[in-house]
């Protein structure tokens, strides 16, 4: 538990370790303590805190990474020159240090060129929105085309792959879940 979080919260609630304490029944000296991270609450405690801060056990219990900022300059991007692709993933990849449930990038397409040269199957639902151009998905049994501010939403093994019929450069938003 991060102790920090409970001053922050007690500022922001403009209350001191004093009235703090005198709500929750614990001394100043606890109070402080816990700030500090030099005592770990116990759950009953932490209930007392949490109750009289009105937020829920998990606030305290977090870690941090349920919030990730991903800066435009931090982004990975991946070239695909052969294919005229190029992808700038806009979350960080999942990896042990996040747990980032979903896969969010922007998606560029040159003039007549296909994604894939055959049809992706993935183990997760996909939602591709066009940003810039058109855009023709073909799944195995039909076309669907799509002009800028379109979307569409694939449900995971449906077997689909892109093409860009336009004389310019199409670019997406791709979201991929589970990543």
């Amino acid at each position: 538990m991060d102790g920090r979080k409970v001053r922050k919260l007690r500022k922001i609630n403009d209350m001191t370790i004093e009235k703090l304490s005198e709500k929750t029944g614990f001394t100043a000296s606890y109070i402080s303590q816990v700030e500090r991270n030099l005592i770990e609450p116990s759950l009953t405690a932490l209930g007392k805190i949490c109750k009289v801060l009105n937020v829920s056990p998990y606030y305290f219990l977090d870690d941090g990474s349920s919030v990730i900022v991903t800066r435009k300059e931090e982004r990975q991007v991946l070239y695909v020159t052969e294919k005229g692709m190029e992808l700038e993933y806009l979350l960080p990849i999942e990896n042990e240090n996040n747990k980032v449930k979903l896969k969010v990038y922007k998606f560029a397409l040159n003039s007549g060129k296909w994604d894939n040269d055959n049809f992706s199957i993935i183990d997760s639902d996909k939602c591709v929105i066009i940003v810039k151009g058109k855009l023709i998905v073909t799944f195995s049994d039909y076309n669907e085309i799509l002009d800028e501010g379109d979307s569409v939403y694939i449900s995971s093994y449906v077997p689909h792959k892109l093409f860009n019929p336009s004389d310019e450069r199409a670019e997406m938003i791709c979201i991929i879940t589970p990543s």
